[in-house]
């Protein structure tokens, strides 16, 4: 039993570490007691040459450690007065998983910890600012890594010193006779403003400059007209349906803001709300939307009141927030027929026997109007009868597959068709993983159901146990559908938390995995470029070129895009797949990627123009965000190629916002073109120039440079592949003359005298 996070499974090197670690003679850093002395500014070490050191860290107050047997190295930062600690983990080479404590090597007490924070990289480092130092001492830091991860440690060390009186045990929010309150980052801020709230005590002027300074929201109820327009009077939901609403006259009494970011909103704002309140009677997935049938532009957000509506404290609903949405997920709600602009939906966990607020109010402040909000809301699951029975009971260990520490990687057998009945668990910040093997003779489309009264999820792994292929969706079955090709495949099934279900727990202990297939046909594997030669070519860099794309088709519709990227000095071998990264953030969009020979080289002009067609690929219609492979049936011959290969990705119009998605991959600094007729760019320009500055699309090119063909020397001109150049390959060549293509040998374009040299040049029997 082992902790599997962010829905994907370890590498097979992090399984490795999971398992065992190499004994190592302990370096500097290895143990607390070797701590290295941090300092403001840069620190760099190296957890490769670590040892997993005792008493790792659970979870606690961070999502998302899964510490695990991992490799860690500590620092000791020796502050010299109470402060602010600030970490940034951002330039490290892996994903870190980090804790922070103060006290001695011997009582250490945690008092901060992150995991994936980093609001600038995606390879999940860890970053916290503003951690509360209470005291002068050591503070030690302790950095490990998600799942036993481990790398080159390269983080930032930022500490603000307060000499405030922080020392107090009363809220900020309070007024109380000593100085100082609990909070010490908002103490600190309300003191650098008015120094007497740490010196003579903390009055009314104190709270106030503490709830605009720190944010600290009181709840306050000022009934406007709608009868539900404080949370203290929501409506009540009891079934799934639809539910009027008005607006009209309402006053706010929610939360100022919300987080943009959090929200998919353009603005933190959230005004004149009406409420409505329901009681989970399972867990699983509500969904609110105001799609179709909202006068005005509304946002909505759900906050968890707990298992008691009666006592729930509203002075806690900030911290109480569940989700938010503004404008419907994926622009789905951007704009129904023309009566519900902007209006908006979402979809959010629930617990069972929970309460939930579920908050209706107006991207503008002032405005207004009516409406009906469509509840579905979960039920309980039903779990289908077994075919049959898992045989690991509950709280043992006996299929744990992959996480298995003896390496046997012990799993049970499951077929198409069957249905298992089996237990989980989760407790004390371990969770069961049952493992099951799947074996299919043929190519199939294979789609796992799991069915649960908890939130559980499923995974279809590759039989080396390094690849995620498929991973369930929530719901009532949680399921996804994955082309598989023939092999051995592992069924992994687990409870989605990590504590808070232990054996015993009746039906939430249960579930059932079924798995279906058809015989179907898969498409070449797409997980990643083939990479077998020395022409691997990756342009790519950091940011992100925003959803939308260029839009000046009104209303922020994008209109048809196509993104460029040049490669020079490809001038042999064969490119055979091209992998490139997309984000498209609403409904599929019809897209083809295109491979010219830049016949001028430089900037890419236009196709027809300086750019020759030498390959293309119509691709599945895009939508969600990641990497996808274009591979080509019959690999791209680039010998004698004498300037740039382009290769574009022709993207069609979208009503809901199309873009190129950047992965985090640090390289070349050469530019992304765009060409958008739609917008009156005819030729392909550099981003840069119309605001996109520092802006690429990730493009990775693969293929083979043995020879065009595969092995050998290389000879162009042999185009049937006889091992002779001879009377048929001159045919070739004729009936090619004033063409593109194979017979187009020196690159420039077209078929002619300068290619007909090359062929009587080479003639006779290939080297």
């Amino acid at each position: 039993m082992q902790k599997i996070n962010k829905l994907a499974l370890a590498s097979a090197a992090g399984f490795a570490a999971l398992i065992a670690a190499s004994a190592q003679a302990q370096v500097a850093g290895d143990e607390c007691t070797t701590a290295l002395t941090a300092v403001v500014g840069v620190n760099t070490s190296s957890t490769v040459t670590m040892t997993p050191s005792a008493d790792a860290p659970i979870e606690g107050p961070c999502t998302f450690l899964d510490w695990g047997a991992s490799k860690d190295v500590f620092f000791v930062f020796n502050a010299a007065n109470p402060g602010f600690l600030d970490l940034d983990f951002c330039a490290s080479g892996y994903d870190t998983s980090v804790v922070v404590y103060t006290g001695s090597c011997a009582a250490l007490t945690r008092i901060a910890c992150d995991d994936d924070s980093c609001p600038t990289a995606t390879d999940f480092q860890s970053y916290k600012l503003g951690i509360p130092v209470a005291s002068a001492g050591q503070v030690f830091i302790r950095v490990g890594g998600w799942n036993a991860a481990f790398g080159a440690v390269n983080f930032t060390l930022g500490f603000t010193e307060s000499t405030a009186n922080c020392a107090s045990t009363s809220s900020c929010g309070i007024v109380h006779a000593e100085p100082g309150c609990a909070d010490q980052l908002c103490c600190g801020q309300v003191c650098a403003i008015n120094p007497l709230c740490c010196e003579l005590g903390w009055d009314a002027q104190c709270v106030s400059t503490a709830v605009q300074a720190c944010g600290i929201f009181f709840y306050n109820c000022n009934q406007g007209a709608p009868g539900n327009d404080c949370a203290i009077n929501a409506t009540l939901v009891s079934a799934s349906g639809s539910y009027p609403f008005s607006s009209v006259g309402a006053n706010t009494d929610g939360p100022p803001s919300t987080p943009g970011a959090t929200c998919s909103s353009g603005s933190d704002l959230f005004d004149n709300d009406v409420w409505f309140k329901f009681q989970a009677a399972a867990n699983g997935v509500l969904s609110v939307s105001s799609c179709g049938a909202s006068s005005y532009d509304n946002k909505l957000a759900v906050y968890d009141a707990g298992t008691s509506i009666a006592t729930y404290d509203y002075n806690t609903l900030p911290t109480s927030l569940v989700g938010c949405n503004d404008d419907g997920a994926g622009g789905t709600c951007y704009m129904t027929g023309t009566t519900t602009p902007f209006a908006s939906a979402l979809s959010v966990s629930v617990n069972v026997g929970h309460w939930y607020l579920v908050r209706n109010g107006s991207f503008t402040s002032g405005d207004t109007g009516n409406g009906s909000l469509t509840f579905t809301l979960p039920a309980p699951c039903a779990l289908p009868a077994p075919t049959s029975s898992e045989s690991e009971a509950c709280g043992a260990a006996t299929n744990e597959g992959c996480n298995d520490a003896g390496g046997t990687n012990p799993t049970e057998p499951i077929s198409l068709g069957s249905t298992i009945g089996g237990t989980f668990w989760a407790d004390a910040d371990t969770r069961d993983t049952d493992w099951y093997t799947l074996t299919l003779a043929a190519d199939t489309e294979v789609t796992l159901n799991l069915y649960s009264a908890s939130f559980g999820s499923a995974f279809l792994v590759t039989g080396d146990c390094t690849t995620v292929i498929a991973a369930t969706t929530p719901g009532c079955p949680a399921t996804d559908t994955v082309c598989a090709p023939a092999g051995t495949y592992f069924v992994v099934v687990l409870t989605d938390a990590f504590t808070g279900n232990p054996c015993g727990n009746g039906v939430f202990n249960q579930y059932r995995i079924n798995v279906t297939g058809v015989p179907t046909v898969c498409p070449p594997s797409t997980d990643i470029c083939d990479n077998s030669g020395p022409d691997t070519t990756t342009q790519s860099n950091s940011p992100d070129l925003t959803i939308g794309g260029v839009a000046c088709g009104g209303a922020g519709i994008t209109v048809a895009n196509s993104f460029a990227r040049s490669f020079p000095g490809l001038d042999g071998g064969e490119l055979r797949c091209v992998e490139f990264g997309y984000d498209n953030s609403g409904s599929p969009v019809a897209a083809s990627l295109i491979v010219y020979r830049d016949t001028d080289g430089g900037a890419p002009g236009a196709p027809g123009g300086d750019l020759v067609e030498i390959a293309r690929r119509d691709l599945v219609p895009l939508t969600g965000f990641g990497l996808v492979t274009a591979r080509f049936e019959e690999p791209i011959c680039l010998d004698g190629n004498t300037q740039n290969i382009v290769v574009v990705l022709d993207i069609a119009a979208s009503t809901s916002g199309f873009a190129v998605y950047a992965a985090n991959e640090l390289g070349s600094t050469a530019p992304t073109y765009i060409l958008s007729a739609g917008c009156g760019i005819n030729a392909f320009t550099d981003v840069a120039s119309i605001g996109f500055a520092n802006l690429q699309w990730v493009v990775t090119l693969n293929g083979d440079y043995s020879a065009c063909g595969g092995g050998g020397t290389p000879c162009p001109a042999d185009f049937n592949g006889s091992g002779t150049v001879d009377a048929a390959d001159l045919a070739t060549l004729l009936n090619g003359w004033g063409a593109s293509g194979a017979t187009d040998l020196d690159g420039n374009g077209i078929t002619d005298a300068a290619d007909l040299a090359s062929v009587l040049n080479a003639w006779g029997g290939c080297p």
